[in-house]
């Protein structure tokens, strides 16, 4: 299967939603409530989204499979209060379940990483739902390790807790 990754422009933001809908109603089921995802909506994502590119706080990459968008990663500078300017941060990443297993995450992330790379940060972090055991063999496997933090946070009404993975960028 060929892939191929580009960055994200504000006209993708819709193809971005409809991927990050699809992809929570699959890897949260049994995390997440039913009822909650049940009633995730592309437009409400959608509005998210241009904000976010409006901002221009984040990068965003695409990955491709035959011409269709399977995948993104979204990342930028830190936002935890506890690293400096020399700390990035993948805020999300998401593949079509039906694309899962077959390496455009860690295509992906690769991509992300090496920007980083190149904008002068020296380490990434990114938090993970505990409880998602798929996502946290994943960034493992690709090299990232649990710094021990974690924080507590409620979606649909139930707490969840979330653990930050660290990755050092400069090999």
């Amino acid at each position: 299967m060929t892939v191929e990754i580009r960055e994200a422009t504000y006209s993708d933001a819709e193809t971005i939603a409809r991927i990050h809908v699809l992809s929570w109603q699959a890897a949260y089921r049994g995390i997440m409530p039913e009822a909650f995802l049940e009633r995730l909506f592309v437009e409400a994502r959608l509005g998210m989204w241009q904000k976010s590119f409006q901002s221009g706080k984040l990068k965003v990459l695409l990955a491709y499979s035959d011409e269709a968008v399977v995948g993104w990663i979204a990342f930028g500078a830190c936002r935890d209060a506890d690293k400096d300017e020399t700390w990035a941060e993948v805020e999300a990443l998401y593949i079509l379940p039906e694309f899962w297993r077959r390496g455009i995450g860690e295509r992906l992330s690769e991509s992300a990483c090496s920007l980083l790379r190149s904008a002068g940060f020296s380490f990434v972090a990114l938090w993970v739902l505990s409880e998602n055991h798929r996502a946290r063999g994943f960034y493992h496997r690709i090299g990232f390790d649990h710094d021990d933090s974690s924080k507590c946070i409620t979606v649909g009404g139930t707490p969840l807790t979330e653990i930050r993975y660290r990755c050092s960028l400069m090999n």
